[in-house]
């Protein structure tokens, strides 16, 4: 209720002509709210203030979240606990959930837990043709003068020509879709016949195991494969590839 209303709800009981008590009987109005207005009327604050803070005590500045961002980025290898024990040994306290629900935000969690996918220690079937397998791999990047971005690229596994790639500033799904199609666009997949078309290896990044890149994949007729966890051999061909970009870079 606006102050203007309490202050002619508290005119009307005064002009009323009627004991106090009735007035507010009649009107519905609890006594205590009444004196309580009627005191606030003399101090001029009869408007309400909003109750509590508008910021959470807790939540954690834009400077925090960039640096929890920056950490998860440069040791890919930590949890999230470990994530935040290292920022809280420094001085700064932040918690497990706080770490992990970023990460998330991001897409930089990596499922423990493959679902939909069961993956060969090795590709055991060796291509032959070009287009038979297409190996995939995102990488964090330093471009000079740019910053950091995501290095996304989509290899040919016989002939190891880099059919597409591109810079990024995260690794979701919808990022690496624009490089496969990239990919797609330049071999012209979708005109081959869907059971000779291409099959795309992959770790079990977030973005590769998002539903927004399977449901592109199954839409366009190509099939996925996930490479073991801690088996680098699998999709060793482009990991060594973005090993030497970066090599070369930095």
């Amino acid at each position: 209720m606006s102050a203007k209303e309490k202050g002619e709800i508290l005119a009307l009981v005064a002009d009323s002509g009627l004991p106090r008590v009735r007035a507010l009987t009649k009107l519905g109005l609890p006594r205590s709210t009444y004196y309580r207005w009627l005191k606030r009327q003399a101090e001029r604050r009869l408007e309400d203030k909003r109750g509590g803070s508008r910021v959470p005590w807790n939540k954690i500045s834009p400077e925090e979240e960039a640096r929890i961002l920056a950490e998860a980025r440069a040791s890919p290898e930590l949890s999230s606990r470990e994530l935040a024990r290292k920022i809280t040994d420094s001085g700064s306290y932040i918690s497990e959930s706080t770490v992990y629900r970023i990460l998330s935000r991001y897409e930089l969690i990596k499922s423990a837990q493959i679902v939909g996918f069961k993956a060969a220690k090795e590709y055991h079937r060796k291509t032959s043709p070009p287009n038979e397998l297409w190996p995939s791999d995102c990488c964090h990047l330093k471009v000079v003068g740019w910053g950091w971005y995501y290095l996304v690229t989509v290899m040919d596994d016989f002939s190891r020509l880099i059919l597409s790639w591109d810079l990024k500033t995260d690794m979701r799904g919808s990022s690496i879709e624009d490089v496969v199609q990239k990919a797609v666009d330049v071999t012209g997949m979708t005109d081959v016949p869907v059971e000779d078309r291409t099959v795309l290896l992959s770790d079990n990044g977030a973005g590769y195991i998002s539903r927004h890149l399977n449901g592109y994949l199954q839409h366009v007729g190509i099939r996925h494969i996930i490479a073991s966890p801690y088996h680098p051999q699998t999709n060793g061909k482009i990991e060594r590839y973005h090993r030497t970009i970066k090599r070369e870079t930095n």
